[in-house]
C-alpha cells in the first residue's frame, strides 16, 4: 500500500505528464495510483480533466462522479463535471448542476460563463446575457466572458455590440485569434447589411 506521501509524489508525476500535454501517460499514471488508492481525490479529479482534454467527457464525467463520492461538496469538480456536460451537449444536466453552484457560490465566475453556454444553447438568450454581464462585472479582464457574449450578440445579429465585446477580448487578450476571427466575421456582416441598406 503506497504510504500518503507516495501517493503525492505519484500524483504529481502524473499532474507534470498533464502539464506537458501528455494526457494518455498522466491518465495511465493516475490509474497507477487508482489501483493503490481507490480513493484518492487528486487522482480521480486529475484523470477527469486528462479525459476531457482528450474529449472523452463521458469518461471525465464518471470520474468527477468517484471525486464527489470521496468529498461531495468540491465546488471546481462540480464545475468541471458541469463544463463536460455541456461539451456532451447536456445542456439541461449542465445547467442543473451549474444552477447549484451558483446558488452557493453566486460571484463565480467562470460557473456564470458555463451556465451562459448552457443557456445559449437551450434557447434562453436573455439569461445567457445576464449571466455574462454578471461574470463581467465581477472580473472586467474576464476575456473568455467577452469573448461570449460577442459570440451571443453575433449569434443575435446585433453587431456592434458584438464587435464590441471583441473588441474588449482583444484589449484583454491581444492574442486571442478566436476574437480576431469573430470581430472580421461581425465587420463582415455590418458592411454587407450596410450595402442591402
Amino acid at each position: 500500500m503506497l504510504e500518503e506521501e507516495d501517493v503525492t509524489r505519484a500524483v504529481d508525476r502524473a499532474d507534470d505528464k498533464f502539464k506537458l500535454g501528455k494526457f494518455n501517460e498522466a491518465i495511465d499514471q493516475y490509474d497507477a495510483v487508482l489501483k493503490q488508492v481507490p480513493r484518492s481525490f487528486r487522482a480521480l479529479h486529475n484523470k477527469g480533466l486528462a479525459l476531457f482534454a482528450l474529449n472523452k467527457f463521458e469518461e471525465s464525467i464518471k470520474c468527477y462522479d468517484r471525486a464527489l463520492e470521496v468529498r461531495p461538496g468540491a465546488q471546481r469538480v462540480k464545475l468541471n463535471k458541469a463544463i463536460s456536460l455541456n461539451s456532451k451537449r447536456d445542456f439541461n444536466g449542465a445547467k442543473r448542476l451549474l444552477d447549484e453552484i451558483i446558488s452557493l457560490a453566486p460571484t463565480n465566475k467562470e460557473a456564470l460563463n458555463a451556465r451562459a453556454l448552457s443557456e445559449f444553447n437551450l434557447g434562453l438568450d436573455a439569461q445567457g446575457i445576464q449571466d455574462l454581464k454578471k461574470a463581467i462585472d465581477i472580473d472586467p479582464s474576464y476575456a473568455m466572458a467577452w469573448n461570449n457574449l460577442g459570440c451571443f450578440y453575433l449569434g443575435l445579429d446585433e453587431l456592434e455590440a458584438a464587435i464590441e465585446c471583441f473588441d474588449q477580448t482583444l484589449t484583454i487578450d491581444t492574442k486571442n485569434y478566436d476574437a480576431f476571427l469573430l470581430k472580421d466575421m461581425a465587420l463582415e456582416r455590418r458592411e454587407k447589411k450596410a450595402k442591402r441598406a
